[in-house]
């Protein structure tokens, strides 16, 4: 087992990080690989200082996703953890996160939640201070597997990976030298290799807040730079096409009636987001089966559908959609863009649904 720790000053922070890493992680048959990337205040002298832990020392900032790639490059271990240095480590997270992970091979990644995150992977323990904060955690980390949730893309907390894997995907991009969109990039390249991301629900990890990236966003226009180079690479927008639309999930919720088994089709719903949410409603509410069928009218989608549904379709008449399901009835239809337009045009769905189905736009 790799763990990974990146800091750029902010040394006090970093002996938060490693002082809850040492007291909750056995390092016995592990390596600890601390990269300081070019810091200017006492990190080099701290991780010289810390026994048994191999430090390596770069002569100035090379970038949050080509830190982590050096300490990829030094990994010797099965596993590799990524940790930045503002993360405080709780109890259980190693043993969770490994059990997660060794559930199914076709995980790529996984990564725990934390009190201060996006991607609705927060979680929300009751504590005033960290002492409070790490007896929270303590009782919340039981491994679950009804708290792990199959994503269309990860903000790694921590991110936890075969290291083979994470090398055979090529680490992270360096053209995301802020940080920012490197973990979307990163996300969409492992579910296109065939990988699954599973957020871990089950583990909570303290965030004290991005301590660097706040910086370059109002100095060099981080955000919107690295927006952009993911768009360039994709020809997608993660954030208006990568997100899942919680009110269409608030929908489903007031129409489920608890059953093992429910086929899903998911109509002009982007790279897939909203329908993964759905399926993960249905099984974490009884359903052991849940069969995903995804149909777009646009090409550029549907590398990425293939990544989490059963039957992936590209239409783009109301009889390309006709021959294509073949009188087939859903449980649930879910159109999620350009409904009306769909109706308009003078096209319904009422007879791809069951008797009991339910239409969700």
């Amino acid at each position: 087992m790799s763990i990974v720790i990146l800091a750029y000053n902010h040394v006090e922070i970093t002996k938060r990080c490693i002082d809850s890493l040492l007291l909750h992680t056995p390092l016995e048959g592990n390596e600890l690989i601390l990269v300081n990337n070019g810091s200017s205040d006492g990190t080099q002298a701290y991780f010289d200082s810390i026994p048994d832990a191999r430090a390596v020392h770069l002569s100035q900032n090379i970038g949050p996703v080509n830190g982590f790639n050096v300490g990829m490059d030094a990994a010797q271990g099965k596993y590799i953890a990524l940790i930045s240095n503002d993360m405080i480590l709780t109890a259980d997270w190693l043993p969770n996160l490994v059990t997660c992970i060794e559930s199914d091979p076709r995980i790529g990644f996984v990564s725990p939640g934390a009190n201060y995150v996006s991607n609705f992977q927060q979680i929300n323990l009751p504590f005033q201070t960290l002492e409070e904060m790490q007896q929270q955690a303590r009782a919340y980390n039981i491994s679950d597997p009804g708290k792990w949730e199959e994503r269309i893309r990860l903000m790694p907390v921590i991110l936890f990976s075969l290291t083979q894997r994470l090398r055979e995907i090529g680490g992270y991009d360096s053209r995301f030298y802020y940080g920012e969109f490197g973990d979307d990039d990163i996300s969409y390249r492992y579910r296109r290799a065939g990988y699954k991301l599973i957020y871990a629900g089950d583990t909570f990890i303290f965030h004290h807040g991005s301590v660097t990236t706040g910086i370059n966003q109002q100095q060099n226009n981080s955000l919107q730079v690295s927006r952009q180079i993911f768009y360039e690479k994709y020809g997608i927008d993660s954030w208006a096409e990568g997100l899942p639309n919680m009110q269409l999930v608030d929908a489903l919720k007031s129409r489920w009636t608890p059953k093992e088994s429910v086929s899903l089709l998911a109509i002009n719903c982007c790279i897939g987001a909203t329908p993964l949410a759905f399926k993960t409603f249905f099984r974490q509410h009884g359903a052991r089966e849940v069969q995903l069928t995804s149909l777009s009218n646009q090409e550029k989608y549907m590398v990425d559908l293939r990544t989490i549904s059963d039957r992936t379709f590209y239409y783009e008449t109301m009889t390309d959609m006709e021959q294509l399901l073949a009188g087939e009835q859903f449980d649930f239809i879910l159109f999620e863009h350009g409904y009306s337009e769909f109706v308009r045009s003078g096209n319904a769905l009422t007879h791809f649904l069951l008797p009991s189905g339910h239409l969700i736009t």
